[in-house]
């Protein structure tokens, strides 16, 4: 129930409801016969002035939203971002001007609030000096030092080396190690996921979470409220307070009109004490270890960080729980450490990516078009989803069209028919260039990873979508000649052979084709 309450009053009741009264007033004012006004409105359209002061007031309403859609409609022509962007609000503007002039005004900039963004701005100073620009040198990085530099200047964090990595392929290999190493934590847990739901994994790691806080640890949670819609009790923060754990939802719901709703905390972060940090995929919910099977065995993977890159999650995951609790936190307290230096050869980079217009950057998009320009001979990709930027797609055909062998894993069973639907209409232009795409056969791939070339790689919390690549709160790690990329290698080379290719001659049918253009209209605002 509370999940359809909210839904009612989400932003999607007030775009249908706009919808219907602008057709309303196109079928009635200019197509409707003088019975339905009289009906509709409770007047006597016959009668000569009546009628005339209706006419003369359509004529002004229509005149005021020609005016505001006109200004919109020059304010997105001027704005800095991709054209991409701009096509479906300029197509509604034309098309439907009403409809789109309130639905621009309320959702058309980013929805973060003020606060939010002074809070960004401040963690941001207050972690800036404990990151140098030139830790690594750009030779140690070989060609892959563009991608690292283009993440330091868009972050300003930093780059590491001499870091111990674990690859978990699965989420069975990652909740039996996380469930231990958080028994073991002794100063703090700082934890961030998108959605926590009931079951197994979420009541043991609750209840080891609340016994820490009670033997002195630092428990920090912070989780998305509607990745968490009807997964768990909405009571859960205060729950959590009581055995003090400090827990908060990040935008929780209200019903109001806002577009911070459209802005969602995807990210799966872990911190234990300075030891341990976790990222990559996987929610806290048993699907994800396959305890239950909603679409198939579930594909999934994380990794586990051990050495100085455990400080880039940690500032990752304070900025968000700073937005969520409304104030910024001490970073200097829990980046000053002194971190063990681990043989293992290669370069770490954990990062965090939010909203587009946060400071003018797509990271997670342009992260993984530099690793897809990187490319020379093979490139593996891992993805749930497939409705991403023109950007991305023309990256991924560009370096099939280079001969770079790219091998592009999607799920067996979707979760969501619609949206699947959407990404096979971007088959055969991928297709057509030496794109080999595939479907997992035992379920759902929820992996997002890509590799190449078997040194660099990219593990993270972000798809191939519109959603992650311009709305969320996203996190990964990108690396570059670790030890753990030969398991990443190994595990891509493990799943193809439980997919099935897409068929060479694959065409999409043209009822789908239609539908799907229709949506792809408007994916850049979805």
């Amino acid at each position: 129930m509370k999940k359809i309450i909210r839904k009612l009053l989400s932003g999607y009741l007030l775009i249908i409801f706009l919808l219907l009264i602008e057709l309303a007033f196109i079928l009635v004012f200019q197509f409707g016969s003088e019975d339905i006004l009289t009906v509709l409105l409770g007047v006597n359209t016959k009668n000569g002035e009546i009628k005339t002061t209706l006419a003369l007031s359509y004529m002004i309403l229509r005149l005021i939203v020609f005016i505001v859609a006109l200004i919109i409609f020059f304010k997105i022509i001027n704005r800095q971002e991709d054209p991409e962007f701009k096509i479906p609000w300029i197509v509604g503007i034309l098309l439907i001007p009403f409809f789109f002039s309130v639905i621009f005004i309320i959702f058309g900039k980013n929805g973060l609030r003020k606060k939010d963004r002074l809070i960004i701005k401040a963690s941001k100073a207050a972690f800036k000096h404990r990151y140098e620009r030139g830790d690594v040198e750009k030779e140690a990085l070989e060609s892959a030092a563009g991608a690292f530099s283009y993440l330091r200047s868009a972050t300003g964090l930093g780059c590491h080396e001499n870091n111990k990595i674990t690859y978990f392929k699965n989420g069975e290999e990652f909740f039996a190690d996380l469930i231990e190493k958080l028994k073991n934590a002794k100063e703090f847990i700082f934890m961030e996921f998108y959605l926590i739901a009931d079951g197994s994994f979420w009541s043991e790691i609750r209840s080891v979470l609340i016994d820490k806080a009670k033997s002195g640890v630092e428990v920090r949670l912070v989780y998305d409220d509607m990745g968490c819609g009807g997964t768990i009790s909405s009571l859960t923060p205060r729950i959590l307070k009581k055995h003090g754990v400090s827990c908060f939802k990040f935008h929780p719901f209200r019903p109001i009109l806002s577009a911070m709703y459209n802005n969602r905390d995807h990210r799966k972060i872990v911190v234990i004490d300075h030891d341990y940090a976790y990222t990559g995929g996987i929610n806290l919910a048993d699907e994800y270890g396959n305890i239950i099977q909603k679409f198939g065995y579930w594909k999934d993977s994380m990794i586990r960080l051990e050495g100085s890159a455990v400080n880039n999650l940690i500032t990752v995951f304070l900025q968000n729980y700073d937005i969520a609790q409304g104030k910024v936190s001490d970073y200097d307290k829990y980046l000053s450490y002194e971190y063990q230096k681990f043989d293992e050869k290669g370069y770490i980079m954990p990062f965090g990516d939010g909203p587009g217009d946060i400071d003018g950057y797509l990271i997670c998009e342009q992260t993984y078009v530099n690793i897809l320009h990187y490319a020379r001979s093979e490139v593996y990709i891992s993805t749930p989803y497939l409705v991403p930027t023109y950007q991305l797609l023309d990256a991924l055909r560009n370096a099939a069209l280079r001969g770079v062998k790219v091998h592009l894993i999607l799920p067996g069973v979707p979760d969501k028919p619609l949206i699947y639907k959407v990404a096979e209409s971007n088959f055969r232009f991928l297709m057509d260039a030496g794109v080999k795409i595939y479907r997992y056969a035992p379920g759902f791939n929820h992996m997002k990873t890509i590799i190449a070339d078997g040194r660099l790689a990219l593990v993270g919390s972000i798809n191939f979508d519109f959603r992650s690549l311009v709305h969320h709160f996203e996190c990964g790690a990108l690396m570059f000649d670790c030890a753990c990329l030969k398991d990443i290698t190994e595990d891509f080379k493990q799943m193809l052979l439980s997919c099935e290719p897409v068929p060479p001659d694959f065409e999409q049918k043209p009822a789908a084709r239609r539908l799907c253009s229709l949506i792809k209209i408007i994916s850049p605002l979805l």
